[in-house]
């Protein structure tokens, strides 16, 4: 009995991952920090804090690259990126990521991930993050 049980687990785990990354073309992908951490962890992300510079270099996401949505040549960079890469979009709280989440859909990327809480929730669940000192 006890064998089953951990089987059935270990099944619902499985179906729980594949969920996770399974694509869904176009559409944005909300996210939790949990979620989040796994991609990035199997490297299937591009990382992406829309925060302002100065907001990224004191504090980020190990890997993040910094994109602001508020950056005037927003539309010119996405312009160079590859629409179909996987990408995980975040703020502070969720505001400026889902902002950039509608742009990058109406851009024509495919995979869209937006972690809810932004780096707040990240920070607030004892992750790490990159500070600048």
């Amino acid at each position: 009995m006890k064998k089953l049980i951990n089987i059935i687990v270990i099944f619902i785990i499985a179906l729980s991952f594949q969920s996770c990354f399974e694509k869904k073309d176009g559409v944005i992908n909300k996210v939790s920090v949990q979620q989040a951490e796994e991609m990035i962890a199997v490297e299937k992300v591009r990382v992406i804090d829309v925060r302002t510079k100065s907001e990224f270099t004191s504090k980020h996401i190990k890997n993040a690259v910094n994109i602001e949505v508020e950056n005037d040549d927003l539309n010119s960079y996405l312009d160079t990126m590859d629409k179909s890469e996987p990408l995980l979009v975040y703020c502070n709280k969720g505001g400026q990521s889902a902002r950039c989440a509608r742009i990058l859909q109406d851009k024509g990327f495919t995979l869209i991930y937006d972690m809810k809480g932004g780096i707040t929730k990240w920070e607030e669940s004892g992750r790490q993050v990159i500070v600048k000192n």
